[in-house]
């Protein structure tokens, strides 16, 4: 019971973000955001006794720049400097997610699947490629830069948690890894939003891919270890 109504609170602070997104009011929406990490960072914390301290304290980082990163670009508008530095807070957020995921496979003792199949890696370049392509002549020098590396970041983020198949649970091999798409897939679509033309009610499609890229993924690392 204490479960359900922890996650009917998610599910407000959820809506309410959508809500203030869709109706473009960014009193409700800014109501709302910063209680997405703290609500999936506190859950994590709640229902991780039982699980390897290093894999928690990585988790946490993650979940921490993620949220500097949230609150840093709410303010993006205002100046140009806040969008910079939240990226680099969502770079350092994916930095601990990629040396979280390592963490996984190294405890669960086997060979990690890219060691294996190193050509599932070819997908991953092809999107970078395409879509750095596609961003390149709309970026200045330092973004050209900026958004290269961040993007090397976040693919390498995702292929790691693709490189996790068959070394734990599977159920949480999917979410992780679906989680990790769709954080890319938002990523993307705020790239493709803020430098290339607008996405019609971004918003509400990056905001649900992002929420349920870091729920699905908090998740997925609980599933490892139930």
């Amino acid at each position: 019971m204490k479960k359900s109504l922890f996650h009917l609170l998610f599910l407000i602070i959820v809506v309410g973000d959508l809500v203030g997104e869709l109706l473009q009011i960014k009193w409700i929406d800014y109501s709302f955001k910063p209680f997405i990490l703290i609500w999936i960072g506190g859950y994590f914390l709640m229902h991780a006794k039982n699980i390897d301290t290093k894999v928690v304290r990585l988790a946490m980082f993650a979940f921490i720049f993620s949220w500097f990163g949230d609150m840093l670009l709410m303010f993006s508008e205002i100046d140009f400097i806040y969008f910079m530095v939240g990226l680099v807070s969502f770079l350092i957020a994916q930095i601990f997610y990629i040396f979280l995921f390592l963490r996984t496979i190294n405890i669960s003792g086997k060979m990690p699947f890219l060691k294996k199949k190193p050509f599932w890696l070819i997908a991953y370049i092809a999107f970078g490629l395409i879509v750095y392509t596609i961003l390149y002549d709309h970026l200045d020098a330092v973004l050209k830069i900026a958004v290269f590396v961040y993007m090397t970041a976040l693919l390498s983020m995702s292929a790691m948690a693709l490189n996790r198949f068959g070394n734990g649970h599977p159920i949480s091999f999917s979410l992780v890894f679906i989680g990790s798409l769709l954080f890319v897939l938002s990523d993307t679509m705020i790239a493709l939003n803020k430098f290339l033309a607008p996405i019609p009610y971004e918003g509400i499609f990056i905001m649900t891919s992002y929420i349920s890229a870091q729920y699905f993924i908090m998740r997925g690392l609980l599933k490892q270890y139930e």
